[in-house]
């Protein structure tokens, strides 16, 4: 099974720990996730319920008569009191402080990181799974998500996640 990891272009409001706030694209962020996916074909399109994911597989989707489902534990890790705020706003040592060791570092009333990695990768499975019925599928989700599957692929300890790049609007292939 091919497998690409698309993430959302850029929102509207910037650059924010939104987790699960549902901010749409800016056309930027809409040309990046075109630029990514030009030429590229799908048999199955999974995606975020955020409209920032959703309105994009809809649209692959209608352009391409690809099927698509909007799977909810695609969605974002909910970044708690930090939700809708700026590294700036939070104060950039408070957030490497998180970035370096997740786990302990925790922003307020946050979604645990393993709760977080467990709903991600239940609905990974699901996916992955049904690899019988599909030769390629793309995942639309964000960073967080893509992190953690990304985890999963390579080994790494989901404390390191933070340490994996993932671009606005950026796709990346597996072979699983």
């Amino acid at each position: 099974m091919t497998l690409d990891l698309l993430r959302h272009g850029e929102p509207k409001g910037g650059r924010l720990y939104r987790g699960n706030q549902d901010d749409p694209l800016t056309q930027k962020g809409w040309n990046q996730m075109l630029d990514s996916t030009q030429g590229n074909q799908w048999n199955f399109i999974a995606s975020s319920p955020l409209v920032r994911c959703s309105d994009f597989a809809k649209h692959l989707s209608n352009t391409n008569n690809v099927p698509y489902k909007v799977f909810k534990d695609l969605e974002e890790l909910g970044f708690g009191d930090w939700q809708g705020r700026s590294a700036k706003n939070i104060g950039q040592k408070i957030v490497n402080q998180f970035k370096v060791d997740p786990i302990n570092n925790r922003p307020p009333n946050a979604e645990k990181l393993h709760d977080f990695q467990q709903r991600v990768l239940t609905t990974f499975n699901e996916i992955v799974n049904a690899k019988n019925d599909y030769q390629s599928v793309l995942i639309i989700a964000h960073a967080g998500v893509i992190r953690v599957i990304k985890s999963h692929l390579l080994n790494l300890p989901i404390e390191k996640m933070f340490t994996i790049e993932v671009m606005s609007g950026s796709c990346e292939r597996f072979e699983l």
